[in-house]
Order: C-alpha cells, then structure tokens, then sequence
C-alpha cells in the first residue's frame, strides 16, 4: 500500500481535468475547452524554425540555461510591453511553462494557508486550481461589464487582509468582459495604496475584433505592485508550453530561486525556436489572421445564441477573446444542463465563483469549433435549455 498523498492535494476531484474530458467526448461540439482553431497554427514556418535555429546553434542549445529563459526572446519581450507602455528590462522577465506555471509560481511565492486573494466571480478554473494547494481566504469581487467592481474590491481591502489579487483584464474568461481604462488606473493604485500585488493574466490582449486596445494595467504600476503574465499559447500554439511574466526586480529574484525548485527553466530548444520564429516571420499578419476568423466565428455564435436560446437566457457580447458567457434562469442549474446537452458540451459555472458557487451559468468557446459546428450547437443548446425549462411549465 502506498502512502496516503499530502493533504493539501486531496482536493477530491479537478473542474480542470473534467474540463478537457468534456473537450474530447466523441460525437459532440465542444463548446468547453479554451481551444484555439487548430487549422490556424502556423505549423509549416514553426517546422522551419526548429530546423532552422537548431541547425544554426552551438550544442549549448542542448545545455542548461538561465532560469529567466532564452535573453533573446525576452528582449523582443521588452521591445513588445514598449510598445504598450510598460518600461522593463529583459532581467525583469522570467519565460516560463505557459501562463499556467507563472500564475503556479506566483502562487507558491506568495500564499500561505489562509492568507486573502481577491479574485474576479467568475474567475479562471485553472488559476483557481493553482491556488487551491495553498488554501488561501478567497475573495469573491463580482464582475461588471467594465471589469471587477472597484467599489467592491475597495471595501474588501478595507476590512480584510488581501495579499493577492488575481484579474483578467481583457476578454475575461470566462464572462469575456474588457476592464476600462478607469478601472486599470484604479486598480495599479489600489494595490500600492493596500501594499496587494496583482496579477494581471493577459492572455488575449492581442485577439480583439472590434475598438481599440487598451494599455496593461501594468502600464499604471509606479510601485511595483502589478506582475503581468502573458502567453504565446493563444497566437501560436497552446503545445509550444511557452508563457512570461514581468515583474519588480525584489520578486524576479525570490521567483528564480523558487523556480530552480519546480523545472529549472524553460525548454532552451523550444524557447530558440519560438525566437527564430519571430525572427523569420511576420507575427502581426499572423494575429491579422487570426482576428479576421475568429471574428467571423464570434459573430456566429452571437447570432446563434440569438436565434435559439429562449427570451429569458442572457448572454455577453465581447468585443475579443475566446468565450461567450451565458447567464439561465435562475431556476436552471447548468450542471444538470449538461447532462442533458447530449449533443453538445460547455463549461458549467458553479466552479468558477469561488464563494457563491452560482449554478446558473455557462461558458462557451467559439474559437475551436467550425461556423457549422458553432450553428449547430447552438441548436442543440437551445433545444437543450427549452427541455429543462419544460417541468417549470405549467
């Protein structure tokens, strides 16, 4: 018999691993899974840059590297957040496991048992799986069509002790909500004011259809208070596992050395790669592309959910991202949805509000399905829906 494992594993069962289980069930649409059109990845030029950075490089591509991760990549990093009006240096940024192990990291670094972390209701299943293990007080801060509620958040610090505040800032998954300019400001100076560091996960900042991109809320932090996380999963490939973050130097350095202890670095090969991509490679024409299809698929779904889900369903319209956020009768429990929903699956939203655990609410992805998939399905979602409402009528 083999030891019983820790206790602060035995989170009984992960919403994550459920979540890619509905992804792969057969003879259904996935609505579930943050998946990017796979017909997008740009696999041809990736081939040729492996090849090619290989070919070229020293057998130290092979050895260990620096924690941080490949320089050249992480410069090409700063000269990005330049643009977006974030001043770093290349020390500043840390390549890391995809966004997952940043937030993982950070984490670890940060939270002990019961210290406070706000959090967006709903908020990200995977970042609220990275912070389980370490039993942290949550913070529930509900979500508004401009971002988190500021005057919410404001009396949480007031009265409690909240060391960490986890935030989405574009296209939130999984409301799909984009936090304004307003709120960013607001939310650099609060955490200085109430010594809270934030982090602000912005993996879909470059994949907005319509308006104009708005500046990090990193771009507001004069304190230090603001780590930016980023990842080049929904641009190039979720499988290149290739995420960063950004941060103060007094956290980079703690970081690097809880770091040694988790991976050590990067994949050298992958990250070389990635940067001899980049070298070779238009990567603004390749998110034009991207833009332009996912656009087509979100209008789609929009006037899909329109067409079938019944009067009393709401739904969010976002300007970019990945996800569409769908709100049922309050007398609808999307869990039990889903077992109805034969024909196609989503990602139920109890799991997702930390504290209130609401029942009736539901994610779907648009980016990894067809435009006849997306029709489809949601067909199938309506007739679903009209199903279970059916023994409320009388």
């Amino acid at each position: 018999m083999i030891p019983n494992i820790s206790y602060r594993h035995h989170q009984g069962t992960s919403s994550l691993a459920a979540l890619f289980s509905l992804s792969d069930r057969p003879n259904s649409i996935s609505f579930s899974g943050g998946y990017p059109d796979p017909a997008l990845f740009p696999k041809n030029e990736l081939e040729k840059a492996f090849q090619k950075r290989i070919m070229l490089a020293s057998a130290d591509l092979f050895q260990y590297q620096s924690v941080l991760g490949t320089p050249a990549l992480r410069i090409k990093i700063k000269h990005y957040v330049q643009k977006l009006g974030v001043e770093a240096e290349p020390d500043q940024i840390m390549l890391t496991q995809g966004g997952q192990e940043a937030i993982k990291l950070l984490a670890s670094l940060f939270l002990d048992k019961h210290d406070g972390l706000a959090v967006e209701g709903p908020t990200y299943i995977g970042a609220v799986e990275a912070f389980n293990e370490y039993q942290p007080t949550y913070y529930e801060i509900p979500m508004q069509p401009d971002g988190m509620d500021l005057d919410f958040l404001e009396n949480q610090l007031q009265q409690q002790q909240i060391k960490l505040i986890y935030v989405i800032p574009n296209f939130q998954n999984p409301t799909g909500y984009c936090m304004s300019i307003a709120k960013r400001k607001r939310l650099a100076k609060l955490a200085s004011t109430y010594d809270a560091l934030v982090i602000e996960d912005d993996p879909y900042r470059e994949l907005r259809y319509q308006g104009q991109s708005l500046p990090p809320i990193k771009a507001f932090d004069q304190t230090g208070n603001v780590v930016m996380v980023n990842s080049f999963s929904k641009i190039l490939s979720p499988a290149l596992r290739c995420g960063w973050l950004l941060a103060d130097p007094k956290i980079i350095a703690p970081l690097s050395t809880l770091r040694l202890s988790f991976d050590c670095q990067s994949s050298n090969v992958v990250l070389e790669a990635i940067d001899q991509y980049l070298n070779d490679n238009d990567l603004e024409a390749h998110i034009r592309q991207l833009r332009k299809t996912y656009r087509t698929k979100l209008q789609a779904m929009l006037t899909g959910l329109a067409e079938n889900l019944p009067k009393n369903c709401t739904f969010s319209k976002p300007a970019g991202g990945f996800f569409v956020w769908v709100t049922l009768p309050a007398e609808l429990d999307a869990q039990n949805l889903l077992k109805l929903s034969k024909g196609v699956t989503f990602l139920p939203g109890k799991d997702l509000f930390v504290v209130s655990h609401q029942s009736n609410h539901l994610r779907l992805n648009f980016t990894g399905a067809t435009t006849q998939q997306i029709k489809q399905g949601c067909q199938e979602l309506g007739q679903a829906i009209q199903q279970a409402l059916q023994p409320s009528i009388v």
